[in-house]
């Protein structure tokens, strides 16, 4: 039975074979490199669901989380402020006159009832907290 073509590297692909040599020779190095970038990327994660309040002016007040709420006592919220989490990166929207609203992907954010509303209208509303 002849060999499965596609298990077989090409001698021509040079950039393919240069690939797999160096994946070779450097494979404990790989190793412990894809085990930094896990925890990284975990440490970005666990950032994501600590909300971000912003006032009108799209401007940051605090990091609220329950951990220092609870520490530091009752936390007065505005009145029609919300938690959302943003489905996609928006840099320097404007809603409303003079303000502007950065959003990371994934990111909760605690923003006023009408920013909320406006971004959700237009599908940039991941999910609603």
């Amino acid at each position: 039975m002849p060999a499965n073509p596609r298990t077989k590297r090409n001698p021509r692909d040079h950039t393919g074979n240069q690939k797999a040599i160096l994946a070779e020779q450097h494979a404990e190095e790989l190793a412990k490199r894809k085990d930094e970038i896990a925890m990284h990327h975990a440490e970005q994660k666990a950032g994501l669901d600590e909300p971000i309040a912003l006032d009108d002016k799209g401007r940051t007040i605090q990091n609220v989380s329950a951990e220092t709420a609870a520490e530091e006592g009752p936390v007065e919220i505005p009145p029609e402020t919300v938690h959302i989490r943003i489905a996609c990166d928006l840099e320097k929207v404007t809603i409303g006159q003079g303000t502007a609203f950065d959003f990371k992907e994934g990111q909760v954010y605690s923003v006023p009832l009408h920013v909320a509303q406006h971004l959700d209208r237009l599908g940039y509303v991941w999910q609603w907290l």
